[in-house]
């Protein structure tokens, strides 16, 4: 059924079902083998595609089909109701290569993912266990039981499911199906664990919207792998439904347990690796090769995390495993693993950065999705090689930890922020901190101002807000304050008597400290990424070079804003 990476077609189009891809036409039978999905531009130059599975996007010329038979590709998948269908039809015919078509509602990056999930779940014909796979397990069970059939593991991913035609699922089902992971429902936690509970199969009626579920545990020597879930639909389940999830779970348990293993031994060791790189520990070349990295070729670092700052190892780790895939649907060369609870990915900066920023968004949302909060990434410069990757992964540190706090600037409506783009939030952080530790936050010029308020009643600081904000446009800020513009010309002649106004150097540490008190009445912990991340180092606002931004005068010493008199 498989070998050396590749499925039949026709395990292909079975396991995954006609809700994903159908055939349009198999010149060499069901049995042709297919390897690994590619995704694949119409206007892109056709290079070497041994065995590939060719997901074409795009609408497909009809000189499509010779030229992905000359570079080696063994099927091609367009979008249906795209091209001319007879035409490419007839011409997969003539080239000798499967011809399948993708279902509408199907992303590419979702079949992608579906095909190289089917691809390490299918067990290898040579393997003495797996005379079964998963896929073919889920199909027998649907068929004897009468509904719908989902394998999981733990992490609620879904490793196989049913396609047997008129069993209906609802949209849990599917959307578990085309996300590979079961959608986060407040109910789901108490559901599974009191599957997890019971030795037998329990019935499942939440979420209530759904369709009731019969549901076992997967166990090996006791301890839970997973779960396989069976949807009653209209119908009833077949009297001796539970017997047959019991057997079918005794046989699900040895692939479990060898994909558990293989996944977190896997896991385990690129995490570890990439936790060398980023910390500039170990030999740069070797880790560079066991990551599937060139040593020489420019880089950048992306570290997500969830807004709230926890460092949670399993959100973590299955948005490791989302960027990962989603990367290579897109041929982004990438490294992707955790590190101190947070997700990181060493990028090769040549996939451009428009590509990578949309990937990583979208990505993004499917994570939120699934585990819900809020969850950004931030990105570090392009640095001219490997070897610099722990300057590239403090710089993306520095990037998340901006982002995800009051001063997003220019990134304030995305979920992703490149470094270059921050880098003024990331300066009045570090200037906020300063001034903090120094008092001069609350101090001079801006205290005499808030003093004056207190003591007689007037509103000079919002005043002089609305006035710095406007840039010192009189007119326009009294139509922000709703006044005259000769009251907030008095006003301002008044506030002078208290400060020297007409000094630049006056004026420009009134708009820091109004702006940092602004950041600190926001309460800027509340969206907090801890500080110090893979790096090690504190999180700083540095540039390119690496170099520390502080906000010093001229001596060296700490910003105070002094008047002509002193500032006293």
């Amino acid at each position: 059924m498989s070998a050396q990476g590749r499925v039949t077609l026709g395990v292909l189009l079975d396991s995954l079902g006609a809700e994903a891809v159908t055939a349009l036409c198999l010149p060499s039978g069901r049995q042709a083998m297919v390897g690994a999905p590619v995704i694949h531009g119409c206007d892109e130059p056709m290079t070497a595609f041994a065995g590939a599975l060719l997901l074409v996007t795009g609408r497909p010329e009809a000189s499509l089909p010779a030229s992905a038979a000359e570079a080696g590709a063994s099927a091609v998948v367009v979008r249906a109701g795209l091209g001319d269908a007879a035409a490419l039809t007839e011409a997969a015919r003539d080239a000798g290569v499967a011809l399948l078509a993708a279902a509408p509602g199907l992303s590419w990056g979702q079949l992608y993912a579906l095909v190289d999930a089917l691809l390490a779940l299918v067990a290898p014909a040579s393997d003495p266990g797996g005379a079964v796979d998963l896929f073919t397990l889920a199909n027998q069970v649907a068929t004897r039981v009468g509904g719908a059939v989902a394998i999981e593991d733990l992490a609620m991913r879904v490793l196989a499911y049913s396609t047997i035609g008129g069993q209906p699922i609802d949209e849990l089902r599917r959307e578990g199906i085309l996300g590979r992971r079961v959608p986060e429902h407040p109910t789901h936690a108490e559901e599974y664990a009191a599957v997890l509970r019971c030795e037998e199969a329990v019935w499942s009626h939440e979420p209530r919207e759904f369709l009731p579920r019969l549901a076992i545990a997967v166990r090996a020597r006791g301890e839970a792998l997973g779960t396989i879930w069976a949807i009653q639909g209209d119908e009833p389940l077949a009297s001796d439904a539970a017997a047959v999830l019991a057997e079918a779970a005794r046989s699900a348990a040895p692939h479990l347990a060898r994909l558990s293993l293989a996944a977190d031994e896997a896991r385990r060791t690129r995490n570890e690796w990439l936790g060398r790189l980023l910390r500039g520990t170990g030999h740069v070349d070797e880790l560079a090769a066991s990551l599937g990295l060139h040593p020489d070729e420019p880089v950048r670092v992306v570290a997500a995390g969830e807004t709230g700052g926890r460092a949670d190892v399993f959100a973590a780790t299955h948005a490791a495993d989302l960027l990962r895939t989603a990367y290579a649907a897109y041929r982004i060369g990438a490294a992707v693993g955790v590190v101190d609870g947070r997700t990181y990915a060493v990028v090769a900066a040549g996939a451009g950065t428009p590509l990578l920023r949309r990937v990583t968004a979208d990505t993004l949302g499917r994570i939120a999705e699934r585990l819900g909060g809020h969850w950004r990434a931030g990105v570090g410069r392009a640095v001219p090689s490997v070897a610099q990757v722990p300057a590239g992964a403090r710089q993306a540190d520095e990037a998340l930890r901006a982002l995800c706090g009051p001063l997003r600037g220019p990134c304030a409506a995305g979920e992703v922020g490149l470094h270059e783009e921050l880098a003024a939030a990331l300066f009045l952080m570090d200037a906020a901190a300063s001034m903090r530790s120094g008092g001069a936050l609350t101090g001079e010029p801006l205290s005499l101002v808030a003093e004056h308020d207190a003591g007689h009643g007037t509103d000079y600081v919002h005043s002089l807000r609305v006035w710095l904000a406007a840039h010192y446009d009189v007119p326009r800020a009294a139509e922000t304050l709703s006044l005259h513009p000769n009251t907030l010309r008095y006003r301002l002649r008044r506030i002078g008597e208290l400060i020297p106004l007409d000094d630049p150097d006056v004026r420009l540490v009134l708009g820091l400290q109004l702006r940092l008190a602004e950041i600190q009445a926001s309460g800027a912990s509340g969206g907090r990424i801890p500080a110090s991340g893979a790096s090690g180092g504190q999180a700083r606002a540095s540039g390119a070079g690496g170099g520390q931004v502080r906000a010093s005068g001229a001596g060296g010493g700490q910003v105070r804003a002094s008047g002509t008199n002193g500032g006293g």
